[in-house]
């Protein structure tokens, strides 16, 4: 019977196609359409509040991160205030006045969150009298010193809290506020803030401790609050080791008030969702207070909110001084999501659902005009049964599926397979093809014939593995197999077993490659075991220096306890210099077992002339003995650079070597030339010697692996120096001097570009 074409039953557009077919839609395709599209919608919903909780999970880590970012700077900002308003002090102990508010008076103006900064000196009873006289000059014939009684009931601008500070051996009272309180406050100035019970503490421990304290929480006014930092100068400079001798030998004391509002500097919108809380450590907790800041979200949570996570977010500040957490804190909300975006969602979501109702109704369509009939054989079958059985070549056929049909009693013994067993498998679980020695991916060839219909050839390294582990090189082809319509039907392999003399001529190919390879693994082997010996020479060689230096500390530490009055501090200081080369020499062999095993680098912020310095320090040894003198110009005011300082010294000691290794047996006194500069935004290293320099052929090939001008160099050094300063972002680079010898530039970024932070070498 003749197959009707399916598309008679598709009349008219393509809009009224579809009506047809879904105006013949039974009821269940429509109730499958509304479930659908239901659930979908649902889906789709859930899936945008959930995509906007997680936005508003990443907006809160993202602003917890920066705002604790923002307070740790701010905290700094204040340090750097307060030490260069020391170093102001200290440099010339006689500096005016005005200098000091001046430099106060920047400041505040620089960081907003500043309140007031001066110095306050710390008076004796015998000079209380002339002290008071002489600021009664400036704040008015009141002046005394005082003290504030706390809790007593009235403001603490008015008078009335306020009596005379009785006497005492000290007094610190507070002279110098700039920028000025203002004449509200003015009744605070001559407050002893020694003796005072709240700030007092804070400046005894500043007193011990030389060291910057922060004082509790201060109320300024209703709705004003403010922390202080004391720090205490001392003279002379720097104070004695012990904390008791310390108070007597302090001249007075640096005070910087700051907003606690303005340290942590919430935007508006940042208002309106956090709860933020700036509260003392645990176990740091002080008797009046427990948090410096505190701010509630102005926006109230619904219902539903509540039901939603409370996103919470603590970290404790990263500056010793100041022992207080972090704590921001935010309520998940439900937003109400735009009509447009609810019109999308449910346009999507009804989409597969039209498409499900579609594809239901073409099925029904099609299960009631179904008029196919089989398709007669088209190939005889008894006739193939015949030629197949009697050909010595196997002969597989599989269908589209790659489901084998039929094999021939040659393809069974070939295979060592049954007909019962391999019928209707997939041809990969009978036909195990493989490749001998395959350099490159091999396109499946049953796959690609069935995909281009054309006949393919499979590889001449083909072979055939038995279900005993048997290897049976084959060659053969697959050919495309058509039905009488022309449609393709699946494919028929024929293949058969090679000569043995191709068999034997493989095994010997493959054993002299496994010899190849054995021989590539020893070559590998030697090699990595002579890189190892000639680094741990090299680091035998920097180890060395520090051991040397620590059993010099120690026997001197021996020494100096053998006397019979021993300078305890000189002992110290030995000992902990003997302390601190066991940590160089320890860090060496981590960097050395992190660069073996592959471990990540350490990057830090590096002084570049302070490494120079390490290294020829080093080298310093080396370098006598070859009776070579070092021509070392570092740079001023630098900038840091983001590396490795292990690594970079290494970079840097090898370079030295090389140019100590260029001036051997020469006839003129040997010189190593050391220079470090910054410019176009680059942090440049010369190393460079008076030798024979490089041969201009070989100058391009020097950072070559497995290159050296050495008879014994292994021409590894300067390619890891290369790998190592392009880590860091930079550039080596050699040329040859002017005035002779070899010299090696090395180029590093600076830390940052845009605020590059100077390091003064000569301090």
């Amino acid at each position: 019977m003749p197959k009707r074409d399916p598309q008679l039953a598709f009349h008219g557009g393509f809009w009224q196609v579809q009506r047809n077919l879904l105006a013949e839609a039974p009821r269940k395709a429509w109730l499958a359409f509304a479930l659908t599209w239901l659930l979908l919608f649902v889906l789709i919903g859930c899936s945008m509040v959930a995509v906007d909780l997680q936005r508003q999970k990443q907006h809160f880590e993202r602003v917890s991160y920066y705002m604790t970012r923002g307070l740790e700077s701010r905290l700094k900002s204040c340090e750097l205030v307060l030490y260069g308003f020391e170093d102001l002090i200290n440099t010339d102990p006689d500096i005016h006045e005005s200098e000091l508010r001046h430099y106060a008076q920047m400041a505040a103006r620089r960081y907003g969150f500043i309140y007031t900064l001066g110095f306050q000196q710390r008076i004796e009873h015998y000079r209380r009298a002339e002290f008071e006289h002489q600021q009664r000059l400036v704040f008015g014939p009141d002046f005394a010193i005082r003290d504030y009684r706390h809790g007593a009931g009235p403001a603490w601008r008015k008078a009335s809290g306020w009596r005379v500070a009785p006497r005492r051996e000290s007094y610190i009272p507070l002279i110098m506020t700039e920028p000025p309180l203002g004449q509200a406050a003015r009744p605070a100035m001559g407050l002893d803030l020694m003796a005072d019970s709240v700030v007092g503490p804070t400046v005894e421990r500043a007193l011990r401790s030389a060291e910057i304290e922060v004082t509790p929480m201060l109320r300024l006014g209703p709705s004003q609050s403010a922390i202080a930092y004391i720090h205490a100068l001392y003279s002379p400079s720097p104070p004695s080791s012990s904390p008791i001798m310390r108070p007597e030998e302090s001249i007075g004391i640096i005070t910087l008030l700051v907003h606690t509002d303005s340290l942590i500097n919430l935007r508006d919108e940042q208002q309106e969702l956090l709860d933020v809380t700036l509260s003392r450590q645990e176990g740091a907790a002080s008797q009046y207070d427990s948090a410096v800041f505190r701010s509630q979200a102005k926006e109230a949570a619904t219902r539903l909110d509540r039901l939603l996570p409370v996103l919470e977010h603590r970290e404790q500040v990263s500056t010793p001084y100041f022992p207080y957490e972090l704590k921001v804190s935010m309520q998940l909300r439900l937003r109400m999501i735009p009509g447009i975006s609810l019109l999308l969602a449910a346009l999507a979501a009804a989409l597969p659902g039209y498409l499900v109702l579609l594809i239901v109704a073409i099925r029904h369509h099609a299960r009631k005009d179904r008029e196919y009939a089989d398709d007669s054989l088209y190939r005889t079958r008894e006739h193939a049964s015949v030629t197949l059985q009697a050909i010595s070549d196997a002969v597989i056929t599989i269908d589209n599926q790659r489901m084998v049909q039929y094999l021939n009693p040659a393809a069974l013994r070939h295979l060592d397979t049954t007909e019962k067993y391999a019928i209707g498998r997939p041809l990969t679980e009978v036909f195990k093809l493989r490749y001998e020695f395959a350099r490159r991916a091999v396109a499946d060839p049953f796959m690609a014939c069935l995909d281009t219909q054309q006949m393919r050839e499979l590889e001449e390294n083909s072979y055939l593995l038995r279900p005993n582990g048997e290897k049976l090189l084959i060659e053969g082809v697959v050919s495309p197999l058509f039905d009488r319509a022309g449609g393709l039907i699946g494919a028929v392999v024929t293949f058969r077993d090679t000569a043995p003399l191709r068999r034997r001529m493989l095994e010997a190919l493959e054993n002299s490659e496994t010899r190849l390879k054995q021989h590539e693994y020893e070559l590998a082997r030697v090699t990595r075991i002579t890189s190892m010996g000639e680094m741990a020479s090299g680091i035998a060689h920097e180890i060395n220096q520090p051991l040397s230096a620590i059993m010099s500390y120690c026997q001197a530490s021996l020494s100096l306890l053998e006397e019979d009055e021993p300078d305890l501090a000189l002992i110290v200081q030995a000992i902990q210099s003997a302390v601190n080369q066991a940590d160089r020499a320890g860090k060496i062999v981590r960097r050395l077992r992190e660069f073996v095993s592959k471990k990540s680098r350490q990057h830090t912020p590096v002084d570049v002339n302070h490494a120079i310095n390490n290294v020829l320090t080093l080298a310093d040894y080396d370098l006598r003995q070859a009776g070579i003198t070092v021509d070392y110009h570092p740079g001023n005011r630098l900038p840091l650079v983001y590396a490795d300082t292990i690594q970079l010294e290494q970079v840097v000691l090898n370079l030295v070597r090389n140019a100590l290794d260029a001036m051997q047996g020469q006839a003129q006194p040997g010189c190593l030339f050391v220079e470090t500069s910054y410019s176009a935004k680059r942090v440049c290293i010369k190393v460079g010697d008076n030798g024979p320099g490089i041969s201009e052929d070989k100058i391009d090939s020097v950072f070559a692996p497995f290159f050296s001008t050495k008879s014994t160099g292994m021409g590894l050094g300067l390619t890891i120096c290369q790998t190592i300063i392009e880590s860091f972002g930079g550039q080596i680079s050699a040329h040859n001097r002017t005035t002779g010898g070899a010299e090696f530039t090395v180029e590093l970024p600076p830390l940052d570009s845009s605020t590059v932070p100077y390091t003064d070498t000569r301090a």
